[in-house]
């Protein structure tokens, strides 16, 4: 549907800004409000990405469209050529007076326009940013103060920084500074700030390492998703893309969420959220004892996109995107070593909605705890050796970890087997077993937990 009010709100703004390069596929969208077009049989992700690349807006739309758009038309309003150029599908346009308005193009449902179409220009910027374990030394998150009356981009201005990010309801925001040394007069300053909630450093992730092909046979998954249509548990796989073509998930997706743009996918190499995905459901496979059907899904969150990092700010985007998609388990199979306020604020905020939160204990024997496995609400998960009667002695270990699984698991991708091993595969596993739980037994998430901790408990770390 359009919603006109919202569209000519947006427009108005827009049209104060410069005007665009012309597009390279023949739509010229000016910010006088007017737009031109001369298009034939142009694929409805090109004309997305020149509309995201011209205009002032976030543009996500349904994935797997496949749409085609062929229309001509000169100097019509932006209004009347949205209705031209997006005649075979629905849109909405969401404006926002704090950050760029939102463009939702969709055939079925609005909620499942969840991929966000990122200009390469902006990406081309974004991949600049060499984002690297540890704190980011020019980057800050702040909280703001419910009703605190700030205006974020005032105020970033006044700092001499960009707002290059926020998590919609909670008021959070991500800076970043030219350098180090601004970052650290403006965190002085923003502590002293009665409007402020919080003030954060943030953390690079680095993307988990590749699977290696292997020439066995993976054992099969005797698993299919259940004919009966109803409400099933959601299991929210916050990780790098998860590949549908080749893989053995794809009937238990539900549309992936991008937080990075488009996806690092290859079709000779598997990625980590796609075993990851095969690993929930070998979890679940095996707490479902003889059932073979499941209503089970998984929601894959992308927070890596094409780079090889990503940082605490976009796992804790993707973990609220879980949220509010209706996720009841939520599977970390990443950390740092680092806690800040924002991962714990915004699953400290998903647990007291009764979601259920796993996290990868590590995978270096030090015994320190590592985040978010470490915080409180989130049940740290470790890896246990073949025999299963011990840590593995790769494994990390610690007051904070509440359950261990096997941490070697199999993938099967394009007909080929991946092998791999970590704690990563532990959680997996563990969040596809607390789901079966669940689905079976009709329990809640707290309960889930308890029998966790109980019967999953890590046993001695001796040989």
């Amino acid at each position: 549907m359009l919603t006109l009010g919202f569209l000519a709100a947006v427009i108005v703004s827009a049209a104060n800004e410069p005007n665009p390069a012309p597009s390279a596929i023949g739509l010229n969208w000016n910010a006088d409000g007017m737009a031109s077009a001369q298009l034939e049989k142009c694929p409805l992700e090109k004309v997305l990405l020149s509309l995201s690349e011209q205009s002032r807006w976030q543009v996500f739309v349904e994935p797997e469209l496949g749409l085609h758009v062929t229309t001509r038309f000169k100097n019509l309003t932006h209004a009347q050529a949205l209705r031209r150029l997006l005649s075979d599908v629905n849109f909405a346009i969401i404006p926002s007076p704090k950050v760029l308005s939102k463009l939702i193009v969709y055939k079925t449902s609005s909620e499942k326009a969840v991929v966000r179409i990122i200009p390469t220009t902006r990406l081309a910027k974004r991949n600049k940013v060499k984002i690297k374990p540890g704190k980011i030394p020019n980057e800050l998150v702040v909280t703001l103060e419910p009703d605190s009356g700030i205006d974020i981009e005032d105020l970033a201005a006044e700092l001499g920084a960009k707002v290059v990010g926020k998590i919609d309801g909670l008021d959070i925001y991500r800076l970043r500074f030219e350098n180090e040394q601004q970052a650290e007069k403006a965190q002085a300053l923003l502590e002293k700030n009665k409007g402020v909630a919080s003030v954060d450093s943030n953390y690079g992730i680095a993307r988990p390492d590749v699977l290696s092909p292997v020439g066995i046979a993976a054992p099969p998954l005797n698993l299919r998703p259940s004919s009966v249509d109803g409400d099933g548990i959601v299991i929210g796989l916050v990780d790098s893309s998860v590949q549908r073509n080749g893989s053995q998930v794809s009937d238990f997706l539900l549309p992936e969420i991008s937080m990075a743009g488009p996806a690092a996918d290859s079709t000779d190499q598997v990625n980590h959220g796609t075993s990851m995905a095969e690993t929930i459901l070998r979890g679940l496979s095996a707490s479902l004892d003889d059932q073979q059907e499941t209503s089970v899904k998984i929601l894959p969150i992308d927070v890596y996109g094409q780079s090889e990092n990503t940082s605490t700010f976009e796992v804790a985007l993707g973990v609220q995107a879980a949220i509010e998609a209706g996720a009841d388990i939520i599977s970390l199979s990443l950390g740092s070593d680092e806690q800040n306020d924002l991962m714990r604020a915004v699953i400290q905020a998903g647990a007291s909605s009764g979601i259920l939160f796993l996290a990868a204990a590590g995978n270096e024997p030090t015994g320190q705890p590592v985040y978010p496995a470490a915080q409180a609400e989130v049940i740290g998960v470790t890896a246990l050796n073949r025999s299963g009667r011990s840590v593995a002695n790769y494994a990390n270990s610690g007051n904070f970890v509440e359950a261990a699984a096997p941490g070697a698991g199999v993938t099967v991708f394009n007909n080929q087997t991946f092998y791999g091993t970590g704690t990563s595969f532990s959680t997996a596993y563990v969040a596809g077993v607390a789901a079966g739980i669940s689905s079976t037994q009709g329990l809640p998430m707290l309960e889930v937990r308890r029998l966790i901790a109980t019967e999953m408990n890590p046993p001695g770390t001796g040989p």
